[in-house]
């Protein structure tokens, strides 16, 4: 088993006598601990959970198994079942650390979240949802994108769980929840595997979706209220980090699924976010985003995709579509280059930007770029007819590559 006191905990109240023995600690040292994750950076989680731990050159915990090290939260979590289980947890061997009034309605949340997330292909869960969260098989393109949205949305909701004293956010309660990017981190099974950038495009998904929504004033409490701005200097600033956790069940995931392809590496344009929601509403609800790539661009795109979107030649080389776009809007070099991959992440335009050497692999056809280098980037079609043709071209190539294009083909 990875941790060897996992069946203890999970039967924890059975086993009062032997749970107390394991969390033996000083109150003193615990009193102030404000978070779940601070707890268990203080106390001895790797006796607790059964496994050995070390603390990092950054001063926080990890537990050690086997083959890999893990969060201190997710370990003991693992062990414990679900975040339901911690109201009645802690206030048996932690009575010391206070407990917000909202408490157990947030654990029940969190729980209930991550226990709606989908588990694997045969999950019964919509195409829009596989989509986001679920990889087709080991030959997705977007495989690790996907893990990634599971992990940050399991963290999105593990943040609720974490926060074990203070004050309740929101009317309702256990569904506010104070999110930066930083806690999300803390919060993930493999940080290593997630950049702030990602995080922040995996949020505004989430955001997209209502799976959670920027909270507005009149759904928080006066605690709340005074997370959403702070002193700087002698004026006061808004700040956007008070967020409402919805359902995950009940979250829009078509919207997102249909108007954009999954990649966290580059974000939304506000323009789009102005298309899908109208302005005041982008205005009211994502505040924190701004400039982008807009609707001139998109729509020129969207012109060039309906006289040669249709066959599998490459559109253009992505340096001419930077150089299209910085002439259209304006704007600078590096800018140009970020909207590019923002149009691209625009799902109707149907394009994708991919080295001259994928690209062929891939079976397009590179008649006329013969004297372009194999790194350099180009825009493809990804239309069906387009990939279609691309499946044709490798129809006596090996199955890795026809897989592929299978999963592009149902993106």
């Amino acid at each position: 088993m990875k941790y060897e006191n996992k069946g203890l905990l999970m039967d924890w109240q059975n086993n009062i006598d032997k749970v107390a023995e394991l969390t033996k600690h000083s109150p003193v040292r615990t009193a102030k601990k404000s978070r779940l994750s601070d707890l268990l950076n203080t106390v001895s989680t790797g006796k607790i959970v059964g496994a050995k731990e070390k603390k990092e050159l950054n001063k926080k915990k990890v537990i050690l198994t086997s083959n890999s090290k893990a969060n201190p939260v997710i370990a003991f979590l693992e062990c414990l079942g679900s975040p339901e289980q911690l109201p009645a947890f802690l206030a048996q061997f932690y009575p010391e650390m206070l407990k917000r009034v909202d408490y157990k309605q947030a654990c029940s949340v969190a729980t209930s979240n991550i226990l709606q997330m989908p588990q694997g292909r045969g999950s019964g869960a919509s195409q829009a949802v596989k989509s986001l969260f679920v990889p087709i098989n080991k030959h997705d393109p977007w495989r690790d994108d996907k893990k990634l949205m599971a992990s940050v949305w399991e963290a999105v909701n593990l943040i609720a769980a974490n926060q074990v004293t203070g004050h309740q956010l929101s009317k309702e309660p256990g569904r506010g929840i104070y999110v930066t990017k930083g806690l999300i981190m803390d919060m993930l099974e493999h940080p290593e595997k997630a950049t702030k950038t990602k995080i922040a495009n995996a949020l505004t998904y989430f955001r997209i979706a209502g799976a959670i929504h920027l909270a507005q004033p009149d759904e928080l409490t006066d605690a709340g209220l005074k997370l959403t701005q702070f002193n700087n200097g002698s004026k006061l600033v808004k700040s956007h980090h008070v967020y409402i956790l919805g359902s995950f069940n009940t979250a829009n995931w078509d919207l997102v699924a249909s108007n954009f392809n999954l990649n966290l590496n580059t974000p939304i344009s506000k323009e789009m976010l102005i298309q899908l929601f109208e302005e005041q509403v982008a205005r009211n609800y994502f505040p924190d985003l701004s400039g982008g790539v807009g609707k001139t661009e998109i729509n020129f795109f969207m012109g060039i995709k309906a006289q040669k979107g249709y066959t599998n030649e490459p559109i253009m080389t992505a340096k001419a579509a930077a150089d299209t776009i910085s002439s259209l809007a304006s704007v600078k070099d590096r800018t140009a280059r970020q909207w590019v991959d923002e149009v691209c992440n625009v799902k109707p335009v149907e394009m994708e930007k991919l080295s001259k050497a994928s690209a062929g692999r891939l079976g397009y056809e590179l008649k006329g770029y013969k004297d372009t280098k194999p790194a350099e980037k180009l825009l493809v079609p990804t239309t069906k007819e387009a990939l279609r043709m691309c499946r044709e071209k490798l129809a006596d190539k090996n199955d890795k590559l026809k897989k592929e294009l299978k999963v592009r083909m149902h993106r």
